[in-house]
């Protein structure tokens, strides 16, 4: 089942969400409401605290499935919607407008990348100039020839890394922390793969 999530982050001209339809199931994190009621998407299911909802909007979804979350509380928003997905049997889950303006809530949903990895559970975060993978195997990406890729490690070390479809090819290479040479890698044709022997690779696809 694939699943996607909408969150508060930043959605610029709302291009990247035209693919909505292809979804089983629909979940919005708190305000990620107010993005899907403006893309005229009917949730399935509304979770979160609701402090930063409009009242108006919340009723106007009264009918729709919710999950209200205590303020004070050990998760966000974004980690207990994904929580709930797993919980439905999801065996992808995307996570729209999970970058935006505050970093600690955007690398909080990086982090969650690491979740899903762990569980075997395809997963991604996209928003107006960014799609972000987790590698801990092997990952086919899809994109047009020429789109940024880079490859960052968020373990300390990522080793016997294997591209193809990159301008910049690696053949058992190797990543570490505080090294990024990875950053603006491009794609040599419409798919591309990134494989690895241990360790967790972030594989970002970049727009300007």
């Amino acid at each position: 089942m694939k699943v996607a999530i909408l969150v508060n982050g930043y959605y610029g001209n709302y291009n990247f969400c035209n693919d909505l339809n292809e979804y089983d199931t629909i979940i919005c994190a708190d305000n990620g409401l107010f993005h899907a009621d403006y893309l005229g998407i009917e949730p399935d299911y509304i979770i979160g605290d609701f402090d930063s909802l409009n009242k108006e909007l919340l009723l106007k979804y009264e009918h729709v499935s919710k999950k209200t979350l205590s303020i004070q509380k050990d998760e966000t928003d974004t980690e207990a919607a994904v929580d709930y997905a797993i919980s439905l049997g999801a065996t992808e889950i995307v996570v729209y407008g999970g970058i935006g303006s505050r970093f600690d809530h955007s690398f909080a949903n990086v982090s969650l990348l690491v979740k899903l990895a762990t569980l075997g559970i395809k997963s991604s975060i996209k928003n107006a100039h960014n799609t972000i993978y987790l590698v801990i195997n092997k990952i086919n990406i899809h994109s047009n020839k020429d789109t940024l890729v880079s490859l960052l490690p968020l373990s300390e070390k990522v080793t016997g890394v294997a591209t193809t479809g990159l301008y910049y090819s690696l053949n058992n290479g190797s990543f570490e922390l505080g090294k990024p040479y990875g950053i603006s890698n491009f794609m040599t044709k419409n798919s591309a793969t990134i494989s690895l022997k241990t360790g967790k690779l972030l594989v970002i696809l970049a727009i300007d």
